[in-house]
């Protein structure tokens, strides 16, 4: 397996398809802050206006689902975004976890893995010491939860972030959280602390990379 890093993006290529059809996935954010996922490739034949579907198998899912297709250029080279920055506008949602493929006369190319930080979100409970942490899935039906994974609450020290303490979420279905909400809950009697909440790798995997939620203050 090879990993390759770009930013937040990590990529995981799970070998190579056999002279059909490639793909890359980079993204960009636009003029109205929106993120696009940008689908390239050539296909083996090198034939123009030949048809080219990109699949996505979100995390924890047993199947497919197309978001996107195009046709090859004179070259067999294509290149697709989503959303579509020309009409028809189509957009497909896309998560964390996620698995590209492209498609083309029934011949798969390599998958290609995307992944972000994990951000935990933070709310402290009025007139107490106790701040709550909230994890959701990386897709809203909630197809891989996170009961009985640690998250692990961070001092600010001189020498860097070091952890303090570490709970284990729970779900909890919440009006303002969601239905697939999972949570803990810390109370920090000390004042004046920088914290963080964090999502180490074993408990992030597998949709997301490691990551923390916004810093604050006991």
């Amino acid at each position: 397996m090879a990993l390759i890093r770009y930013g937040v993006l990590l990529f995981s290529v799970l070998g190579l398809a056999a002279d059909s059809v490639t793909l890359s996935v980079t993204q960009y954010v636009n003029a109205n802050k929106v993120r696009v996922h940008v689908f390239a490739g050539t296909i083996s034949s090198r034939a123009g206006s030949e048809y080219v579907e990109v699949l996505v198998r979100d995390c924890g899912a047993t199947g497919d689902r197309l978001i996107a297709g195009t046709r090859t250029g004179n070259s067999g080279s294509w290149r697709v975004e989503d959303p579509l920055s020309e009409p028809p506008y189509t957009f497909n949602a896309v998560y964390s976890g996620s698995v590209f493929r492209a498609r083309w006369a029934g011949n798969y190319s390599a998958p290609v893995e995307w992944r972000l930080p994990a951000t935990p979100q933070v709310a402290r409970i009025s007139g107490t010491r106790t701040w709550v942490v909230h994890v959701t899935p990386a897709t809203p039906w909630g197809q891989v939860g996170f009961r009985g994974k640690a998250v692990e609450l961070h001092r600010l020290s001189p020498g860097g972030w070091v952890s303090v303490r570490s709970a284990r979420l729970v779900r909890k279905a919440s009006l303002r959280w969601g239905p697939f909400n999972y949570q803990v809950r810390f109370t920090v009697p000390t004042r004046g602390l920088r914290l963080r909440a964090y999502l180490p790798e074993r408990s992030a995997a597998p949709c997301f990379l490691p990551g923390a939620s916004k810093t604050w203050r006991s």
